[in-house]
């Protein structure tokens, strides 16, 4: 019988091994909820459609229903005749499988190949040297303006000590400060304010030079407001309010 208010699909006698999950039912008549299993999922050959489906044991159920589940598995439609007969058909399966396929934007260009791409960076870095940060240090870095910061109203210049660092380590930011200040990213001069330098070893064993700007983020004006906590704002707000 077909239910279009049921919506599990139900079986009198198990049609398979029972298994362990359960739903809470309710009769129509308001009947006590009871905990009933699923049996284990069937193969289903119907008007041409083959689909794989979990029926619900019921056995106090007085005839087998096929539920809204199944139903739209099937692609069923219910049709109601002036005769006060209602029919049920069923749309043939498609002969062809549409897929859809999402992907990110910059890896569209894959869909139109026609062989495997090769990886051929030591290529691409003969042909392009500027292009590599690797080989092109400091890059596009020594056409970026300074940045200039806005000191807190009575902030005064810190200086910490550099911290202790081994002599590998010492050695291995000297390369790369030797090339920023070549390039005239880096320039010698007097000023009362100091911070230490923390040597970062990469995975390939060189080390770069990455400053410790703490202090200095301190005593600067933030480039962006201090979103405040919501729980703050919302104990602030007067009884009468709401």
């Amino acid at each position: 019988m077909v239910d279009t208010r049921a919506e599990h699909s139900i079986v009198t006698t198990p049609v398979a091994p029972l298994r362990d999950h359960r739903v809470t039912t309710m009769g129509a008549t308001g009947d006590q909820a009871k905990s009933q299993p699923f049996c284990q999922a069937q193969t289903c050959k119907l008007g041409g459609h083959i689909v794989s489906h979990e029926f619900l044991y019921l056995p106090d159920c007085p005839i087998p229903l096929l539920g809204r589940d199944l139903l739209t598995k099937l692609v069923a439609q219910i049709s109601f005749e002036p005769s006060d007969q209602a029919t049920m058909s069923l749309q043939p399966p498609p002969e062809g499988l549409i897929l859809s396929i999402t992907i990110l934007r910059e890896e569209e260009w894959r869909l139109y190949g026609t062989g495997s791409v090769k990886q051929n960076l030591e290529g691409y870095r003969a042909d392009f040297p500027e292009v590599w940060g690797e080989d092109n240090l400091p890059g596009l870095a020594k056409h970026k303006a300074p940045v200039l910061v806005e000191l807190r109203p009575g902030a005064q210049p810190q200086r910490l000590r550099q911290y202790p660092i081994t002599r590998e380590a010492r050695s291995g930011i000297q390369k790369h400060l030797a090339h920023l200040r070549a390039a005239g990213i880096l320039v010698e001069c007097q000023s009362p304010w100091n911070t230490p330098l923390l040597p970062v070893r990469k995975s390939n064993g060189e080390y770069w030079p990455v400053q410790d700007l703490r202090v200095v983020n301190q005593a600067t004006v933030s480039l962006h407001p201090i979103i405040p906590n919501p729980y703050t704002l919302l104990s602030q707000l007067p009884l009468e309010a709401g």
